[in-house]
């Protein structure tokens, strides 16, 4: 387990670089071979993930939550499996690129500053239904704030685009504005949702189960935070009605402070939602 765990470790970022090149190819300059290879190199990666992720977990006896860079790589995984999905389901392929670069930089990051855990056994803690649906819940949460991000991103690039009245690659390639800001609100919506599981989880089971619990953890803060601002934003687009580019910016504000969320913070200033 510990060879293939440090194989799929190492060779992992190299496979979805490659996914990139593919659809970065496929999307610039409409390359015919990179268009098929762009699905199987992602599906490569995904493989080469799958793989990692269980060498990992039975080498060290516990799922990947006991850091925020194994986080890191639980996210970059989800988020390619729903990209994945995604164009299997809308063969939509336009938005590839760019999902793909994501999970490269999560994976890249995750690979190269990682250390690994000695544990012999999983945290008990972690065993405890609450504890786990807590954590899943936050992983679907930050999953779907970083789709939003990229749809975000994407839509705001286009903007530019048509705003300049410079209709180039992007705007050949993406698709429209209101796919691209109706996909960011969707999966924004979705994030709202469950992290909202995860806090009220947090705050209501987490107190009786973990013994450093504390209501003044940094992280406590930021995660309601975070959720505040990504309310907002689907609030100024609902009942406020104001513009769409606006309610996006304000997202990826929200986005920046779960990646904080995600790594200072945890790393830092957070007590009991270090596991180790």
């Amino acid at each position: 387990m510990l060879l293939l765990a440090r194989i799929c470790e190492n060779i992992l970022p190299l496979a979805y670089c490659a996914a990139f090149a593919a659809y970065g190819f496929a999307f610039f300059r409409r390359d015919d071979a990179a268009g098929r290879w762009r699905r199987p190199a992602l599906v490569t990666a995904l493989v080469l993930h799958m793989a990692l992720i269980y060498a990992q977990t039975m080498l060290h006896g516990h799922c990947l939550v006991y850091t925020p860079l194994e986080m890191l790589t639980l996210i970059s995984f989800t988020v390619t499996l729903t990209y994945l999905i995604v164009e299997l389901w809308s063969r939509e392929r336009g938005t590839g690129m760019f999902f793909t670069g994501l999970a490269l930089v999560l994976q890249t990051i995750s690979s190269t500053f990682s250390s690994p855990l000695a544990g012999d056994s999983a945290n008990p803690v972690l065993l405890n239904d609450a504890v786990g649906l807590h954590i899943s819940a936050a992983l679907i949460g930050y999953t779907a704030f970083s789709i939003s991000a990229v749809y975000g991103v994407l839509y705001l690039m286009l903007y530019h685009q048509i705003r300049s009245n410079h209709f180039g690659t992007f705007y050949q390639r993406l698709p429209s504005l209101q796919l691209l800001e109706r996909m960011s609100e969707k999966s924004s919506i979705v994030g709202v949702i469950f992290l909202a599981i995860a806090i009220v989880i947090g705050i209501v089971y987490l107190p009786s189960i973990l013994p450093n619990f504390s209501y003044a953890d940094p992280k406590l803060f930021v995660s309601i935070a975070v959720w505040g601002i990504y309310v907002a934003a689907l609030c100024a687009k609902y009942i406020a009605r104001v513009e769409g580019r606006k309610v996006v910016i304000l997202s990826l504000v929200g986005f920046v402070g779960t990646i904080v969320s995600m790594t200072l913070i945890n790393l830092v200033a957070s007590g009991f939602h270090r596991f180790q």
